[in-house]
This record gives structure tokens, sequence and C-alpha cells, in this order.
């Protein structure tokens, strides 16, 4: 293969890393992010929580579908995370409304 050969599929295989996975936001600090960071990473990445929008109803069965695979939370742990997301994971608004 030549360098230019072998450069473009370096090149293009870095393009596809990137865009296979996006970084997951920031989330805000608070007790709920900790119970999160501690239960919840147990069985799957936080970034897989972080990078959905959900209302806080679907919030509320998800974490309620994880729980009965179990996930060590009490209700009050529930009421809390649920919270969490609901107000830093909501629906994101219609990216069609703002063009």
């Amino acid at each position: 293969m030549s360098v230019m050969g072998l450069a473009f599929a370096v090149m293009a295989t870095r393009g596809l890393e990137a865009q296979s996975a996006p970084a997951a936001p920031v989330p805000p600090p608070g007790p709920a992010l900790v119970v999160i960071n501690e239960r919840c990473s147990t069985c799957h990445s936080t970034a897989s929580v972080f990078n959905q929008h959900r209302s806080a109803d679907d919030w509320a069965t998800t974490v309620q579908l994880m729980v009965d695979r179990g996930a060590d939370l009490t209700p009050d742990d529930m009421n809390m995370v649920i919270d969490y997301l609901a107000a830093n994971f909501g629906p994101e608004p219609a990216r069609a409304a703002a063009k």
C-alpha cells in the first residue's frame, strides 16, 4: 500500500471513530449525580444516560425498569434521580422550530 493510501485509510478510520460515540454532556453536580455515578454505572456507562433526553414520565419508567432489573435504589433515591434527570436531561426542543 502506498503512503498516501495508508494515510487516507488512517484518516477515514479516525473519522468513523469520532462519529461513533458522541461525547456525553457534562452533568451538573449534585447528590443525584453521586447516586447515578455510584449505582447506575455498575451496569452501564453514565454517558448512555446523559446522552438521552426524556420527559419526567419517561425517566420514571426507565428508572423503574432499572430497579426491576436490580439497580440498588431506594424510593427516595429513585425520586431524586428522576427529578434530576427530568430537570437536566428533559426533552430537547424541536430543532425544526429553530430554523
